[in-house]
């Protein structure tokens, strides 16, 4: 026997929308991350703090745009590709069932966050489909190292295998860089550890797309709470 143990795999697609439906994605991500900025520190829907630049409240930016025609373009182009990602890697099917969740990430030269954003993985999620709807990199073009790329790490913190890989189905390096530009797509699984690079520019707009799986065999948790008067 020979088998790949605990695959992960990165899919990206470029181009899938139209450059109309991508102005539009990225007007309605804009206003929503502005809307959704913390303001009060004491709010306990927040996710970080005031003074953070990534700090916001918990929403989720479907509830209210679902049935918008560049949201529903969005969102059926990123069905397709968990479609092609677990058929590719799995050889799976993608269930009819499908929850998600997306808060935008808007970082703007304007307000001083074109920093990137810190290593992190989404442990609730299945699968993440996360479009760029704007990069806008302005008179800085290209950046070498930086140009706000969204970069892969391994998940079991190897790393680098220092044997020369001649299989080219296989990353093995420090980490996969994904350089996005408008209209990029990335499918990946949510435990896999990615982080964003910092950039030089007027604008990257990015919509991450959290998803749970809802195959027959997953489990359906129910609410518990009650008191806890005794202990």
């Amino acid at each position: 026997m020979f088998t790949a143990l605990y695959p992960s795999f990165v899919l990206v697609k470029h181009d899938l929308l139209t450059p109309e439906v991508n102005q539009r994605l990225a007007q309605i991500a804009i206003a929503d991350a502005a809307r959704h900025r913390v303001i009060d520190d004491s709010d306990p829907r927040n996710l970080g703090t005031a003074d953070s630049p990534f700090g916001h409240i918990r929403h989720n930016l479907l509830a209210e745009h679902r049935g918008d025609a560049a949201v529903e373009a969005w969102l059926s182009v990123a069905r397709a590709s968990m479609t092609e990602y677990l058929h590719r890697g799995y050889g799976a099917e993608l269930p009819e069932s499908l929850m998600a969740i997306t808060e935008p990430f808007v970082q703007g030269a304007g307000y001083g966050e074109t920093i990137g954003i810190f290593t992190h993985t989404h442990p609730r999620a299945d699968v993440v489909v996360t479009y760029y709807p704007e990069v806008d990199f302005g008179d800085a073009g290209p950046q070498r190292y930086r140009e706000g790329a969204l970069r892969f790490y391994d998940p079991s913190g190897r790393g680098h295998r220092l044997w020369p890989n001649q299989n080219p189905a296989i990353f093995t390096g420090s980490w996969l860089d994904v350089r996005p530009q408008t209209g990029t797509l990335v499918v990946f699984e949510g435990h896999v550890p990615h982080d964003s690079a910092p950039f030089a520019g007027i604008r990257r707009v990015c919509l991450p797309l959290q998803v749970s799986l809802r195959f027959p065999n997953a489990q359906n948790p129910i609410d518990i709470g009650g008191s806890s008067h005794g202990l």
